[in-house]
């Protein structure tokens, strides 16, 4: 059985006193209660839920790791709050952020890192992922070899955009009428473990 740290609840200035300032090097908005874990922290399931049966989430702004993140399952924080820190290395099926910050180091994600719209901020080291893909979404992403996604235009550095988008991927994870990838559909293709890219497009299923 994995014996997880419990907890400290901390001011924002505490938690970032105990960091020698990290967080207020890397987080733009203002924040109230941090729920901190000292050490690695392992979760089974998703990261909210699971984080939540330790300590409750109840008027938490942040939840800050100082040592490495282990999820078995997504982590997902599309809310405004909590954001997420974490000062060693993350390791989850996915890393999806919508409204928040969130603050990373190295890291390795089964399917895909997400960013979801224009609100939040999701900042990693290098990260080893298959898919990144951006919605609009402030990603600072460094992840060498993924394929990029932009599903909101027509990013010229990305692998795919919305000019050849429908084309490329199988007809299960596109809408067509906004020329871009159904994200759930796409990340349950990839957990069952189907082809997402159409053969033409290259990519073998176990690489698509």
């Amino acid at each position: 059985m994995t014996h997880n740290p419990a907890p400290e609840r901390l001011s924002f200035p505490e938690a970032d006193t105990r960091l020698v300032s990290a967080l207020s090097a890397s987080f733009e908005g203002d924040y109230g209660k941090v729920l901190l874990f000292e050490g690695d922290l392992e979760l089974e399931g998703g990261f909210l839920d699971a984080v939540a049966r330790i300590g409750s989430l109840d008027g938490v702004d942040l939840v800050v790791i100082t040592g490495d993140l282990t999820v078995s399952g997504p982590i997902a924080l599309y809310g405004s709050l909590p954001g997420l820190y974490v000062g060693g290395t993350t390791r989850a099926e996915t890393l999806e952020g919508g409204d928040c910050e969130i603050y990373i180091k190295g890291g390795s994600f089964t399917h895909l890192v997400y960013g979801d719209y224009n609100s939040g901020i999701l900042e990693t080291g290098t990260v080893k992922t298959p898919w990144v893909i951006n919605y609009d979404h402030d990603l600072r992403v460094s992840a060498p070899g993924a394929r990029l996604v932009d599903n909101y235009g027509n990013d010229g550095e990305a692998d795919f955009n919305s000019e050849n988008i429908v084309e490329s991927f199988v007809a299960e994870v596109v809408d067509p009428e906004d020329e871009s990838i159904d994200v759930p559909e796409f990340l349950e293709r990839l957990r069952a473990g189907l082809p997402v890219l159409r053969p033409e497009a290259g990519g073998t299923p176990a690489e698509a």
